[in-house]
């Protein structure tokens, strides 16, 4: 992106914005379940809470929810979080998505998610990436203004992974922690530790969303393919035997069922599992522990 096109950008959201003018930036999970899909509508007042907004209509067939015939779904705001690229009173909106006959579309993990369980437990997830240049080359070939020598012990795409950080902060993500991984660009940030399910499974995708876009800004690529993701359940109040038949019962759900190479490890504290696929949707892995633990109460 040209230099100048980014502070012209800068300079009109500098321009003072009308007191009932709040752009609310409608975000859903779309039919890929990886892709994010987004519509800004302007509202005269600060909304509070999702209830105070109207569900929004989009087109399925172009989002990859089409059915045959059927293309009109909504977005039903749930989440609100502040905006930190627009600032002041202006609002990202998280939002399930539902059919035309008002169901929860497919992909609406976070329904299901609702409907199963009220149970809330201390989680932590842990999410990794790798930032990548335009071409798919590692980050540290780059520009200097966005890595440093890695003979010094630096590491490549500080400015990205920081300013992620506290975009998180800001727009109300509970952003636990950020460390490198490699001085080649990889980084990992965790969710958490005192969400419900629900919670973090909201702030997860919002997280993923804003680093994305966050990596717009300095035009550069996020890449979930090459890493892992893992996933921690406060097991501190549980005895010994339930963890193990908790443990038992995970290894039968993401192991045995689905015939991935996911790790279980028990701990005396807590029960870990790792090498998760970094782009999993936190919904379903959450539903799928809580069901695991309420198998054996």
């Amino acid at each position: 992106m040209n230099p100048n096109s980014k502070l012209l950008t800068q300079t009109l959201l500098e321009l003072k914005q009308p007191d009932d003018k709040i752009q609310c930036m409608y975000i859903w999970i779309d039919g890929s379940l990886k892709n994010f899909r987004t519509k800004t509508k302007t509202w005269p007042e600060d909304p509070e809470t999702p209830n105070n907004l109207p569900v929004m209509e989009f087109c399925g067939s172009a989002t990859d929810f089409d059915v045959g015939d059927v293309a009109d779904y909504y977005a039903k705001p749930v989440r609100l979080y502040k905006d930190p690229f627009r600032g002041g009173c202006n609002r990202l909106i998280f939002c399930e998505t539902y059919s035309r006959e008002r169901l929860p579309t497919f992909a609406n993990n976070r329904y299901r998610l609702l409907a199963s369980t009220l149970l809330h437990e201390p989680f932590t997830f842990f999410q990794t990436y790798s930032l990548l240049r335009k071409d798919g080359k590692p980050l540290c070939y780059m520009d200097p203004a966005y890595t440093s020598d890695s003979k010094s012990g630096f590491v490549c795409g500080r400015y990205v992974a920081e300013a992620h950080y506290r975009a998180c902060l800001y727009a109300g993500v509970n952003m636990s922690s950020l460390e490198s991984v490699s001085n080649q660009g990889q980084w990992r940030y965790s969710i958490g530790s005192f969400s419900s399910a629900v919670e973090l499974g909201d702030d997860v995708w919002m997280s993923r969303f804003l680093l994305l876009r966050v990596a717009e800004d300095f035009d550069v690529v996020v890449n979930f393919e090459k890493d892992q993701a893992s996933f921690w359940m406060d097991m501190e109040n549980v005895s010994a035997e339930k963890r193990m038949r908790t443990a038992d019962s995970l290894l039968s759900k993401f192991v045995i069922k689905e015939h991935k190479p996911v790790r279980i490890q028990n701990f005396h504290n807590r029960i870990v599992l790792s090498d998760l696929q970094p782009d999993i949707d936190p919904y379903s892995l959450c539903k799928k522990t809580i069901e695991a633990f309420n198998t054996l109460n």
